[in-house]
């Protein structure tokens, strides 16, 4: 028996399964920074949240491939899913675990690096009414099995509906050793007089930015003026100030790189 390839460092291999068609790479991208009910804020004031955003960027996100509406009967109704897609597809959502629980099984089989695994939830910050992503984490280090995509729908005789090429399952490389290794310990600041004296003048800072955002945007509203994001603007995460003490460069959003389709086909 010939010794299987190893994954490079620094590499997330998808294998097409068998006898997919070649269109499957359209349903894998990295993970997009934008969100609806984000666009829809005031001048769009929730891409202001760094945090929120870095997290949105992430990883990178598999697709829905057909419209579909799915309706759960209950589980004293005889817990059924009832699916009402716009076409039949390889990969569109079937019924497998019960309970009301909606598996995708995806088109890749992936592999990772010998010390890495896959992270698998739904995408960041993607909210939907009445059903909700289910979490895993699979040894992709090793199994040579795909796994499958599941959502739980929470509200019995109430459609769900997901369009085709929305984002249903988020993927992102994890160190296996990571969390075992990693130590937490409880401390007071006051052990650390250094890095307290920046606490407190990152408060204060915090607090005269926000005074004048304030007023800027009372001026604002009273010339009648709707600013842009970037106007609105001013904080001290997304400029990285006092990132001095970290060994790795701030960044406010991760740019994952756009799949790379080496297949002979």
């Amino acid at each position: 028996m010939s010794e299987v390839q190893p994954v490079s460092e620094n590499t997330l291999v998808a294998y097409a399964l068998p006898g997919t068609s070649t269109d499957v790479a359209s349903l894998i991208r990295p993970c997009k920074i934008t969100r609806e009910w984000m666009d829809q804020t005031p001048a769009r004031y929730a891409y202001r949240c760094i945090p929120l955003t870095a997290a949105n960027s992430m990883g990178w996100e598999l697709l829905n491939p057909v419209d579909v509406e799915i309706t759960w009967t209950g589980k004293e109704n005889g817990d059924q899913l009832k699916f009402n897609l716009a076409s039949r597809h390889p990969f569109g959502p079937t019924p497998h675990f019960g309970g009301g629980t909606v598996t995708w099984y995806l088109p890749f089989l992936f592999r990772t690096p010998a010390d890495y695994g896959l992270l698998i939830s739904g995408p960041a910050n993607h909210d939907k009414c009445d059903v909700t992503p289910l979490d895993a984490f699979v040894r992709t280090d090793w199994v040579p099995f795909p796994f499958t995509m599941n959502w739980r729908i929470t509200t019995e005789n109430k459609p769900v509906v997901f369009k085709a090429g929305e984002p249903i399952c988020r993927i992102m490389p994890f160190p296996l050793t990571l969390l075992n290794d990693t130590k937490l310990e409880i401390r007071d600041m006051s052990d650390d007089p250094a890095f307290t004296d920046r606490v407190n003048n990152w408060m204060k800072e915090r607090e005269n930015n926000y005074k004048q955002q304030k007023l800027a945007e009372q001026k604002w509203a009273s010339e009648g003026k709707k600013p842009e994001l970037k106007e609105l603007w001013n904080s001290q995460y997304a400029k990285g100030e006092g990132s001095d003490i970290g060994e790795v460069a701030h960044q406010n959003i991760y740019k994952c790189a756009e799949p790379t389709d080496i297949r002979k086909t």
